[in-house]
């Protein structure tokens, strides 16, 4: 039923509108009868009704102040104007807000049924526009979005924006909501989700689908729910909020922005919704700071030390969740590691058995940090153990022997001549074999024990810098800094300092 007010300063005149028409036969419902044009304001804003009858005379608020104050708040329901007939050309003067409907006092029963008939003739006509808009609204935007979104069309385009200006949402704009789907089938929104929010569901790339929605002040509180939804249902995804734009004709700037704010789902760790507006501030990282982790992993795994691997990995792992480093930087260093062991394992000849864990470790698809720390440490656990039980079927092989003792001894004065003399090996040779095996020369070999130790002592003792570098096996100071600096582009105190802090 169509909802109908009543404004007049007579009692008696309320009265007569009310008894003059057959309103509920004709479909409406009376929902409010005004005395004065405050109360009338106050009863629209409350009841948002079809049809209101107002007199042109009333008390605080008058008949034209009312239709003035009502079209800009928004509403626009149908008016007939009552007026005496000293009023009327006052009357007249609301034709420019649109008012075409106006009675004279006392109207006669045929003059009241004659109106009555093209108003509501009129808020049909509205209701099919309605339906008409809703057609285009929920049927053709949603195709123009996604086609703005995936680049097929620009929003500028003339006919583009005669479709999308005309959707407004008062002034609360318009915000783009990002889902990702993670494993399993491809999923779809439920209709459940966009119909009760007058959002538009956008269908992108993929695993990708988007949600064009009206800016409400619940937003996150409405994206939270969505989410557990899901969840409860076995569905597991990434869902991002862009920011707020003013006209659908801006949405890819919500969307990029959304797009932004879903990469940092790899270091959230809660789970939940990402909302662009409390996220975009914080910098992802494309720095290489973790590298020399990596490197002091990769002596670690020469000599098997699980243990010490373990601690390692979870320190770069600190440290690349604290700089909020980017999942390409990443995916890049845990490569170096993985790549180290297939060589380490090339060397001792289980190449066939092992590397096909290799290929799988580096094809699977890792969504967070914390989900790639877990897999490299379970991988490394995997790889140390499977090389200690080659471990004594290579421990007879005079290299390795030789490379041991170097682990054991590299403190001392070493040279070539001295480990090729007590292992009864021609140095030339010795030198040749051990490259070809290690990949490095026997003197660089030692020189990295020796740096990897003084960074060791460096963060975890206080000894000064000229006892460590003889500790370590330097009787030149100087000699020590040179070899240090190659390794580690900074001197050893600048070390310290920055380890420490």
């Amino acid at each position: 039923m169509y909802k109908v007010i009543f404004a007049d300063d007579e009692p008696f005149a309320l009265e007569g509108i009310r008894l003059m028409i057959e309103w509920e036969e004709l479909g409406f419902e009376i929902v409010g009868m005004c005395e004065n044009g405050e109360e009338a304001l106050a009863c629209i804003e409350a009841c948002k009704p079809d049809l209101v009858v107002t007199d042109i005379r009333m008390p605080v608020i008058d008949g034209l102040e009312l239709i003035e104050r009502v079209q800009k708040a928004g509403s626009d329901p149908v008016f007939i104007i009552l007026s005496g007939y000293n009023d009327f050309e006052y009357a007249r003067s609301a034709l420019r807000y649109g008012v075409k409907h106006y009675l004279l006092k006392p109207a006669l029963d045929r003059e009241w049924d004659a109106i009555i008939q093209l108003v509501i003739q009129e808020l049909q006509h509205r209701e099919q526009q309605k339906e008409r808009n809703d057609l285009v609204a929920y049927r053709l935007v949603p195709t123009l979005l996604a086609q703005i979104l995936r680049g097929e069309i620009s929003a500028t385009e003339e006919n583009v924006g005669e479709i999308l200006d005309p959707l407004v949402v008062g002034d609360q704009g318009w915000r783009y909501i990002h889902f990702e789907w993670l494993g399993g089938p491809e999923q779809e929104l439920d209709a459940r989700y966009f119909l009760s929010q007058k959002a538009h569901p956008i269908d992108l790339f993929g695993n990708q689908e988007g949600l064009v929605m009206p800016s409400v002040p619940d937003i996150k509180e409405w994206a939270q729910h969505v989410y557990e939804d899901l969840r409860q249902r076995g569905i597991e995804c990434c869902l991002s909020i862009g920011p707020r734009v003013d006209s659908l004709c801006h949405i890819a700037d919500s969307y990029a922005g959304a797009l932004e704010a879903s990469v940092h789902h790899f270091f959230h760790v809660s789970g939940g919704p990402l909302d662009y507006e409390t996220i975009h501030h914080r910098q992802i990282s494309y720095d290489l700071n973790a590298v020399s982790i990596v490197d002091d992993i990769h002596i670690a795994i020469e000599a098997l030390q699980e243990k010490r691997v373990g601690e390692l990995i979870k320190q770069m792992f600190v440290m690349l969740s604290a700089n909020k480093t980017a999942r390409e930087v990443v995916h890049l260093l845990v490569i170096r590691i993985v790549l180290k062991s297939a060589a380490v394992m090339r060397e001792m000849g289980i190449d066939s058995e092992a590397l096909p864990r290799v290929r799988d470790f580096l094809r699977r698809e890792h969504r967070s940090l914390k989900e790639v720390e877990e897999s490299l440490q379970v991988y490394m656990q995997q790889y140390l153990s499977q090389l200690k039980q080659h471990k004594d079927k290579f421990s007879g092989h005079p290299l390795r022997v030789i490379e041991r003792y170097i682990q054991e001894h590299y403190r001392e004065t070493l040279t070539i001549k001295d480990i090729g003399e007590r292992f009864f090996m021609n140095p030339v040779y010795l030198g040749q074999a051990f490259m070809k095996r290690c990949g490095i020369g026997m003197i660089e070999y030692i020189h990295d024990l020796r740096i990897h130790e003084a960074k060791r002592m460096l963060c975890e003792s206080n000894e000064t810098i000229r006892v460590i570098a003889e500790q370590i096996g330097y009787a030149n100071y100087h000699h020590f800094l040179k070899e240090f600096e190659k390794r580690v582009s900074d001197k050893p105190a600048v070390y310290r300092q920055l380890s420490k802090a």
